[in-house]
């Protein structure tokens, strides 16, 4: 899996578990499904994308630093194909560590849609038991992307990269 990883002030990234930096605030909109659109003014202190060609979806991970000193994290969804909408789930937190447990909590078989139009109570149990299975596949594959990514990103932050 390739992947971007982006730090405001790298040398400033990890102070005490808290990033120290004097950077203008910028405003931010953060869309989300399902709540309410999240606004505040911060800076951007880390991003890592895992863009791959050969999948069909991508993820970018995002945490900010608010100018009230709190924390926003935020797991934005992106797909290929234009008839799939992409989508971003944000969230605030009080501290630098709260806002990177979002992260790894973050659960991405939530992403998986089903994918075909299944009628449980007409369908043999043999077609069910094989949609399942594929279905299991399809969720192990997106958390083992997912999970890479994260792991990836907590490597470069604690590493200063």
């Amino acid at each position: 899996m390739t992947t971007m990883m982006d730090i405001a002030h790298p040398e400033q990234a990890m102070q005490a578990g808290v990033a120290q930096f004097a950077q203008a605030s910028t405003p931010y909109h953060i869309k989300r499904a399902g709540s309410r659109p999240l606004r505040f003014e911060g800076s951007e202190l880390a991003m890592a994308m895992s863009f791959t060609p050969a999948i069909p979806y991508w993820y970018e991970i995002n945490v900010y630093r608010t100018a009230q000193q709190s924390f926003v994290a935020a797991v934005r969804l992106f797909h290929q194909a234009e008839d799939r909408q992409d989508t971003v789930r944000a969230w605030e937190a009080a501290s630098l560590d709260d806002a990177i447990e979002k992260l790894i909590s973050y659960d991405a078989a939530h992403d998986v849609s089903l994918g075909v139009e299944f009628d449980v109570t007409t369908a043999p149990a043999s077609e069910t038991g094989a949609l399942a299975l594929q279905l299991l596949a399809r969720i192990s594959d997106i958390r083992h992307h997912y999970h890479s990514l994260v792991g990836e990103f907590l490597y470069d932050l604690e590493n200063g990269h």
